[in-house]
């Protein structure tokens, strides 16, 4: 093999490698880094369990479309049912639902695929630690990750749960937080708000 042939394959290859040094360390991540506070959350849908009997959570094909929202505050609220925090949160976040119904929409997300959107309703319905939520106000729904990955859309790429992302009347981003939030995290995010 001649010397140029050599200097070549060796430019090319440092070229490769530099491209895809510059993608996976810069591009790559500004296409998960997702929205931040004051951006306009993406709209989405999402496929919701029925309530409406106030005795079980039903599988349907209600959705639930961000953009029929706008006009109220919107809790997204990302959990599983593998997540204490999680599943200790979601009474704070109905009791909140209940006290401001008017204003405020909450909705509580799981994505999990080894349940599935069938799985899921059979995990609320049955399991001991989701026996109070028979009367939540909340909305719960299901997103698919293989296709839809709400939660990085969102932002949130350490898989780390619970996640909460809170939307303004306009649909703005105005909290997003990892981690377990209480009544009054809520209140003092959302109340002074609520005025204008």
């Amino acid at each position: 093999m001649s010397k140029v042939k050599r200097i070549i394959i060796i430019a090319v290859a440092a070229v490769v490698m530099l491209g895809v040094l510059v993608y996976y360390n810069f591009i790559d991540k500004a296409l998960v880094s997702g929205v931040k506070i004051g951006d306009v959350c993406p709209t989405f849908s999402v496929r919701l369990y029925d309530n409406e009997s106030k005795g079980s959570h039903e599988a349907t094909d209600e959705e639930f479309a961000l953009e029929a929202e706008r006009g109220k505050f919107v809790v997204i609220n990302f959990w599983a049912t593998w997540c204490g925090p999680c599943k200790a949160e979601l009474p704070h976040f109905d009791e909140f639902q209940k006290d401001y119904a008017e204003d405020v929409t909450i909705i509580a997300l799981n994505g999990e695929r080894s349940l599935g959107y069938e799985g899921l309703r059979e995990w609320i319905n049955t399991n001991e630690e989701s026996k109070d939520w028979k009367n939540f106000d909340i909305l719960f729904g299901y997103y698919d990750t293989e296709t839809n990955d709400l939660y990085k859309k969102l932002g949130f790429t350490s898989g780390d749960l619970p996640a909460t992302v809170i939307l303004d009347r306009e649909g703005k981003i105005i909290e997003s937080r990892e981690g377990k939030m209480s009544y009054e995290e809520l209140e003092n995010i959302i109340v002074p708000l609520l005025k204008y």
